[in-house]
C-alpha cells in the first residue's frame, strides 16, 4: 500500500474540521431562543444611519434656532423658546433646560395662564429627562394648586406621569420609594383615562399600556397592533407602542416575536433621534443572556453613547447598571479562547498520531526503493515543519490568552470598563490572531498543491485568469476552493474551519462560478484537479 503527502495533509486537515463543527455543534445546542436575524440586521442597518437622522434634526431646530434670532416680537420669541424645549427634550438635555429657562425667565407680558403653566412643564419634562428631579418636582408642586383648566390638567397629568416614571426606573424595585412612585404614576394614568378623548393616541397608548400589567394579553396586543398602524414609525408614541407589545410577546413566551418588537422599537426611537429609549439596551441584555455577544456589545455601547450625547443621566444610570454583562462576556470569551486552543492542540496530537501510523507504513512499504526513500525524507520535513507551526500556533494563543486575561483584570479591578468596552469594539486586542493560521494554511496547501493556481486557471476564462506572485498569500476564494479540492466541500464547515462567515463563503464560491468556463460542473472539476 503506497501513501502520499497529500493523503496525509487531506486527513489531518479534515480532522481538524470535524474539530471546529463539533464545537460550534456544541454552542448552537446550546442556545435556546431564535434570534430573528433579519430584524437585526434591518435594525444594524438603522444605527449605521443614525448620524443622518441626527443631521436631518439639527437641521429643523437650527432653522427653528435662525428664526428665534431674527424674531423681535417678544410672544413669538416665547412661542419659538417653547418649541425649542419640548423638541430638545429627547434629544438633549442641556439645550432643553436652556430653552426652557429661557421661556420661563422671559416670559412677555399678556400672555395666558395655560401659557405660564407651559413653560413652567416644559421646565419640568426637561429636568426629569436630565435626571435632576428634585427641582423638577418643586415645579410639578408649583404649578399643581394652580390648575382650573381641563387641558391646562391634562398637560400636568402627562408631564407628572414621565417625570414620575423616570423616578421609578431610577430607583427600580426598591421598596416603599418605588411603591409610592408606582402609586403617582398610576394616579396619572387614571387621570388621563378619565379625560383624553378615547381616539387620542397617547389615550389608547395608555389604556393598551393598562391591559398589559393586567395580564390580558389578546386585548393588549390587538389595540397595540392597531394603534401602531395609525402612527408613522419616528413617532415616540409608535416606538413605546413597540415597546409594549414586546412584553406582550415575553408575558406569552414568544421570545422571537419579543425580540422582533423591542428592535422595532428602538427603530422608531433611533429614527425620531430619542436617546431616553429603553428597547435597544433591552435587547443587548437580552441577547447577551442567549450568547450573542457581538450584538449586545454594539448595541449596549450605541445606546450608552446617544444617552451620553445627549447628557440623559436618567437612562444613563439604566444602562450602566447593565455594564456588568462586561465582565461576564470577557470570563465567556476567555473560556471559548481556551476551548479553540484545546481544540488545536488536540488536532496537532491527532496530526502526530496519523502522521506517525502512515510514515510507518510508508517505509515499510516503499523502504526498497531509493526514489520514494527520497519522497519521504522531504515529506517528513515537510511534515515536522507543518507541526511544529501548528505548535507554534497554539504557543502564541497561550501567550495572547495569558496577556488578555491580564487586560481584563486589570482593567475591570480599576474600574475602567469603559475603557475595556472601547477596546473590545475598537477589535485590537484581536488583530492578528488569525494572521498565523492562515499563513499556516496557506502553507501547507501548496505544499499538497504547488501548481494550484495553474491547475484552477484552467478551468477559468481566459479574461478571468487569476495571477498570483510567488510569496504572494492565497487569497479567500484560492483558499476555500484549496479545501474544496482536498474534499471539504461544504461551506459550513470551510466557514468554521475559516472563521469566514457563512455568507462570506457562499459569496466567494458563487464569484468563483461566474468566473469559470463551466459554471454548473466547476465545483466537481475543482474536486477532480490532477486525479485525471
Amino acid at each position: 500500500m503506497k501513501f502520499h503527502s497529500a493523503t496525509l495533509i487531506r486527513l489531518a486537515i479534515i480532522a481538524i474540521s470535524g474539530l471546529a463543527w463539533l464545537s460550534c455543534s456544541r454552542e448552537e445546542a446550546g442556545g435556546k431562543a431564535v434570534i430573528p436575524e433579519s430584524d437585526l440586521f434591518r435594525l444594524d442597518a438603522t444605527i449605521k444611519m443614525a448620524g443622518r437622522y441626527q443631521s436631518i434634526k439639527e437641521s429643523r431646530l437650527d432653522s427653528l434656532r435662525d428664526i428665534l434670532a431674527g424674531e423681535s416680537n417678544p410672544k413669538d420669541r416665547w412661542g419659538l423658546e417653547i418649541e425649542l424645549a419640548e423638541q430638545y427634550r429627547q434629544m438633549n438635555a442641556d439645550s432643553a433646560i436652556y430653552y426652557a429657562n429661557m421661556a420661563t425667565t422671559d416670559m412677555p407680558s399678556g400672555i395666558s395662564r395655560s401659557d405660564s403653566l407651559r413653560a413652567g412643564l416644559s421646565m419640568v419634562n426637561a429636568l426629569g429627562t436630565a435626571g435632576l428631579f428634585i427641582p423638577a418636582v418643586r415645579g410639578l408642586d408649583s404649578i399643581a394648586d394652580i390648575l382650573t383648566a381641563a387641558d391646562d390638567k391634562i398637560e400636568f397629568w402627562k408631564s407628572s406621569r414621565m417625570l414620575y416614571s423616570y423616578m421609578l426606573a431610577y430607583v427600580q424595585d426598591h421598596g416603599r420609594i418605588a411603591s409610592d412612585y408606582r402609586q403617582r404614576y398610576i394616579a396619572c394614568d387614571d387621570s388621563l383615562l378619565t379625560h383624553l378623548p378615547k381616539e387620542d393616541p397617547f389615550y389608547r397608548f395608555i389604556f393598551c399600556e393598562r391591559l398589559v400589567n393586567d395580564g390580558r394579553n389578546a386585548e393588549a396586543k390587538s389595540g397595540l397592533e392597531a394603534l401602531m398602524k395609525s402612527l408613522p414609525p419616528e413617532s415616540n408614541i409608535y416606538g413605546m407602542a413597540a415597546f409594549q407589545l414586546a412584553e406582550v410577546y415575553k408575558s406569552n413566551g414568544d421570545f422571537r416575536n419579543y425580540a422582533r418588537s423591542l428592535a422595532t422599537s428602538a427603530e422608531s426611537d433611533i429614527k425620531g433621534c430619542v436617546k431616553e429609549g429603553l428597547a435597544l439596551p433591552t435587547l443587548a441584555n437580552w441577547l447577551f443572556t442567549h450568547g450573542h455577544i457581538d450584538n449586545a456589545f454594539n448595541y449596549i455601547n450605541f445606546a450608552l453613547e446617544d444617552a451620553n450625547a445627549g447628557n440623559i443621566r436618567m437612562r444613563t444610570v439604566t444602562i450602566t447598571a447593565l455594564m456588568p454583562l462586561i465582565d461576564e462576556a470577557y470570563r465567556k470569551k476567555l473560556n471559548d479562547s481556551n476551548e479553540n486552543l484545546m481544540m488545536f492542540l488536540l488536532a496537532a496530537v491527532l496530526l502526530l498520531a496519523i502522521s506517525g501510523g502512515l510514515v510507518f507504513k510508508l517505509i515499510r512499504s516503499n523502504k526498497r526503493s531509493t526514489a520514494n526513500e527520497r519522497k519521504l525524507a522531504i515529506f517528513s520535513k515537510k511534515l515536522e515543519a507543518y507541526v511544529g507551526n501548528f505548535i507554534s500556533l497554539c504557543s502564541n494563543y497561550a501567550t495572547r490568552l495569558d496577556q488578555l486575561g491580564k487586560i481584563v483584570g486589570r482593567k475591570i479591578s480599576s474600574g475602567q470598563a469603559d475603557d475595556l468596552l472601547k477596546l473590545v469594539n475598537s477589535g485590537k486586542l484581536y488583530e492578528g490572531n488569525n494572521d498565523d493560521f492562515y499563513r499556516l494554511i496557506d502553507k501547507a496547501l501548496l505544499d499538497i498543491f504547488p501548481d494550484f493556481v495553474e491547475n484552477i486557471n484552467t478551468l477559468l476564462l481566459p479574461e478571468h485568469q487569476i495571477l498570483r506572485g510567488k510569496e504572494e498569500p492565497l487569497s479567500p476564494e484560492l483558499r476555500i476552493y484549496a479545501f474544496v479540492r482536498l474534499g471539504v466541500d461544504q461551506s459550513p464547515k470551510i466557514a468554521q474551519i475559516l472563521n469566514y462567515s457563512l455568507n462570506t463563503v457562499y459569496a466567494y464560491r458563487n464569484r468563483m462560478r461566474n468566473r469559470a468556463i463551466d459554471r454548473d460542473n466547476f465545483d466537481s472539476d475543482v474536486a477532480n484537479l490532477g486525479m485525471g
